[in-house]
């Protein structure tokens, strides 16, 4: 297969992969190869897969469930009703049924386990789920919500948790056209959200990171970063909200402005206080930044605290090359290899990380140093590529070339003429020069 065919098949190659995929039980591979494609049968064929797909996320949902995990409901849901493609409302409808049984249940074990706790918890539960007063009450226009009224009390619940527990009680105050925006956002609906949080004031901490979460969701760093820094003022610091740091956000944002150095300064001061805040942020931050013996340091103590994260590693690699040292960068890209198991269907099975693997591939090709191994991670590579790039063509290019395949000249010649002039080019030239 000539190397333009193999970066791009034509759609009945992709229909005919996607059914081998389906075969193998990897509908999501598969439906990557079946979108934006115009073959006979493509579309009836992702329909199918994408009600699979659905399908198994709705079971999940239930499974997250049982065992207490909200948010993965949600997350689930949400998948489940972006994949379906229509004729699977009656499941919708039985799985939200289950799903209040479920959290029915859970509630009255709770109730029984730890009634002191929820005491304390009614006394700042802004939504009325544990009997309090009710956003969802009469005077509140029906036409804002759904039917579903526990679904949507179980959102707003979830949401309302991840907030600082000082701030949850404010929420209430905020009312019903905070509660839309906050629900708008969480549909994917950054556009609606955003002018309903102008409309409120601006000097309330839960408007700030809501509308910081909305800028961000509609690609706008700048107003994402000024929000935030106005929540910093409000609360005179930054704090936990969930999984997320608002220090750790104002970083990130003023970063995506233009501002790295500036990014690096707010998170420096905010680990000065809280040093598990940010620490792969703060180590891309402190590389874009040029410091890569600190972003080095930062990285190797993320590694012993988290040693299975594949990510780490190829962020290791990323900035021992961009200090000159190759096989440095070498021997942290196989070190993320002792954590992952590539075979599917066995317990703890991780397969290796995509980058990681080409990238190693790729050094070790470009040096001219173990061959055997190298040819191994080209193969494993090309089997883990959804949508080939420039870096896969290169890899493939330079395989062939080191492998003596006697196809070689002819996909670096198709390669060089597909490179236009810069960085890439002169990569090119250096690994693959003309003979």
């Amino acid at each position: 297969m000539g190397l333009l065919s193999w970066l791009f098949p034509s759609p009945e190659d992709r229909v005919a992969k996607a059914r081998k995929l389906i075969a193998d039980g990897r509908p999501a591979d598969a439906r990557y190869e079946l979108l934006d494609n115009s073959a006979p049968g493509a579309a009836a064929l992702l329909s199918q897969v994408e009600n699979d797909l659905a399908r198994l996320n709705i079971d999940e949902a239930i499974a997250r469930c049982r065992l207490g995990d909200d948010r993965g409901v949600q997350e689930h849901l949400e998948l489940a009703n972006n994949l379906h493609s229509g004729g699977l409302e009656e499941e919708f409808k039985v799985a939200r049924r289950e799903l209040r049984a479920i959290r029915a249940e859970r509630r009255e074990e709770e109730e029984r386990k730890k009634r002191e706790e929820e005491a304390r918890l009614m006394a700042v539960d802004p939504l009325g789920i544990t009997g309090g007063p009710s956003w969802l009450d009469e005077q509140v226009d029906p036409g804002l919500y759904d039917a579903d009224r526990d679904e949507i009390e179980a959102r707003l619940a979830l949401l309302v948790e991840n907030y600082p527990e000082d701030l949850r009680a404010g929420v209430r105050e905020l009312g019903a056209p905070f509660a839309k925006a906050v629900l708008d956002l969480d549909d994917g609906r950054p556009d609606l959200a955003l002018p309903a949080l102008l409309e409120l004031p601006d000097d309330d901490a839960l408007v700030c990171w809501e509308r910081a979460r909305a800028a961000l969701a509609l690609s706008d760093p700048r107003a994402a970063a000024r929000s935030l820094r106005k929540l910093g003022e409000v609360l005179g610091g930054h704090r936990d909200f969930g999984q997320m740091h608002s220090g750790a956000l104002l970083a990130q944002t003023t970063a995506e402005s233009g501002d790295v150095a500036g990014g690096l300064r707010v998170l420096r001061n905010v680990r000065a206080t809280a040093p598990k805040v940010g620490g792969p942020l703060f180590a891309s931050l402190l590389e874009a930044n040029g410091e890569l013996g600190e972003a080095e340091s930062v990285l190797k103590a993320l590694l012993k605290d988290y040693p299975g994260t594949q990510q780490l590693y190829g962020q290791l690699a990323r900035v021992r090359l961009r200090g000159g040292h190759r096989k440095a960068a070498m021997r942290a890209l196989e070190a993320s290899f002792a954590h992952t198991c590539d075979t599917p269907g066995r317990c703890g099975y991780r397969p290796p990380d995509l980058g990681n693997t080409r990238l190693l591939a790729t050094l070790y090709l470009e040096d001219g140093v173990e061959l055997e191994r190298a040819a191994e991670l080209a193969d494993k590579a090309a089997s883990l590529v959804q949508r080939p790039t420039w870096d896969d063509a290169y890899l493939r290019a330079l395989a062939a070339n080191r492998l003596l395949d006697p196809d070689a000249n002819r996909l670096v010649e198709t390669l060089r003429s597909n490179t236009p002039e810069g960085p890439l080019r002169q990569r090119v030239e250096q690994y693959l020069p003309v003979a």
